[in-house]
């Protein structure tokens, strides 16, 4: 179980899939996330790729954001994520797309754009790839804010920028690293 740590739903407890094919993000590693992102929160829509739990995706929901649109490829994780979502009252702000992220960018821009997107894909997945690899410009608004959290195991930074994305934050957690991302030349 993982409890969320802000907003109305805080101290409410999800479930997390058992075994070791989802690694959530820890409780310290949200709080200060969300703490940051105060200011972009209210109303915004989201988009959690490799939900897993659907922590982050929640967690957005109780600090005030209006929709979040789920990406999980396990079909086991998918339903937790539905049953949390029953279980928090927000069936009606949330749309899950059950797939691997790489193979659904089209369905995922169908929701978008979005102000938020959190990525916290497998740390065996080379982070750079995945950043010039999918289409930022069609997937965040202008002024929107890409979280990334990957683990520091074959990389010690990332980038500071790539073709449609400049890094403007980066902060470590223990073995994780949350770098933030915008557009770069918002229009």
């Amino acid at each position: 179980m993982l409890r969320i740590t802000g907003g109305v739903f805080r101290g409410r407890a999800i479930k997390a899939p058992s075994g070791q094919h989802t690694r959530p993000t820890q409780a310290k590693l949200r709080q200060a996330l969300f703490n940051s992102l105060q200011p972009y929160i209210s109303d915004a829509s989201a988009a959690d790729l490799f939900a897993g739990s659907g922590a982050l995706g929640f967690e957005a929901l109780s600090r005030g954001a209006n929709s979040v649109v789920f990406v999980e490829s396990d079909h086991n994780t998918a339903k937790l994520i539905r049953e949390n979502a029953r279980v928090l009252e927000v069936e009606t702000q949330i749309k899950i797309i059950e797939n691997r992220v790489e193979k659904v960018w089209d369905k995922i821009s169908f929701y978008g754009p979005f102000d938020l997107i959190f990525a916290d894909p497998p740390y065996a997945l080379d982070p750079e790839i995945f950043l010039a690899g999918a289409p930022w410009g069609e997937l965040l608004k202008p002024e929107g804010r890409l979280l990334f959290e990957w683990g520091e195991t074959k990389k010690r930074s990332l980038s500071d920028d790539f073709e449609m994305l400049v890094k403007v934050r980066e902060k470590n957690y223990g073995d994780s690293v949350l770098t933030t991302f915008c557009l770069k030349n918002p229009s």
